[in-house]
């Protein structure tokens, strides 16, 4: 019984040797600012804020840890990762875009169908800006006329207070005309770039028919 207790513990103590004889034997080298190479089995202070590699028991390579980064290299890294993250986010929102615009318009026709009755909605509301404008423009005329009966003395409160309400309406309607007439153009050039869109998206699909 005591013999074989005793062996076990030989054994045990010589595993015991052989692990520590194995973790002593890692080591962990680097160049140092002399460009020599300094090893040991701990990091030596010559590694320290350097690049170094670990070695395993048999010389192999197990591990590199790069230099820790300067301010300047922590702060051009920020700037190409929120760089990477924007222009992961727009190309995000084109396959998007671009999954909508397949998903919503079988062919040209579709899309020049979609353009007119926007367009027809653009000018049935540009028709009433220049109703209201016309209407504006015959009652300032007839302000006008109103005004004429008070040459050369004050005009009262309320002609006052009716004509500049009338320059306002014709400043608004003429500024909504000038709206819509940009709406319209904006729609024209949106719809043109989706059909330009639509090809090259569909292009390559007929390619490779």
């Amino acid at each position: 019984m005591f013999k074989r207790i005793a062996t076990t513990t030989l054994l045990g103590l010589g595993l015991a040797a052989a692990s520590g004889s194995a973790l002593a034997a890692r080591s962990f080298c680097c160049v140092d600012d002399q460009g020599v190479r300094a090893c040991g089995d701990v990091l030596p202070e010559a590694c320290r804020n350097k690049a170094y590699s670990e070695f395993n028991e048999k010389g192999q390579k197990v591990r590199t840890q790069e230099a820790p980064l300067t301010e300047a290299q922590q702060v051009q890294r920020d700037a190409d990762q929120k760089k990477k993250r924007e222009e992961d986010r727009l190309a995000l929102e084109q396959r998007r875009r671009d999954q909508a615009l397949l998903n919503t318009y079988a062919s040209e026709a579709d899309l020049d169908n979609a353009r007119d009755r926007q367009l027809a909605e653009i000018d049935r509301s540009t028709k009433q800006a220049q109703d209201k404008l016309a209407a504006a423009q015959k009652t300032k005329d007839k302000l006008a006329k109103d005004a004429e009966f008070y040459k050369n003395k004050p005009l009262p409160a309320d002609v006052k207070d009716a004509m500049r309400r009338n320059d306002t309406d014709i400043q608004t309607q003429n500024t909504a005309l000038q709206n819509k007439a940009k709406e319209i153009e904006d729609t024209k050039a949106r719809f043109e770039a989706d059909r330009q869109r639509l090809k090259e998206l569909r292009s390559p699909k007929e390619d490779r028919r």
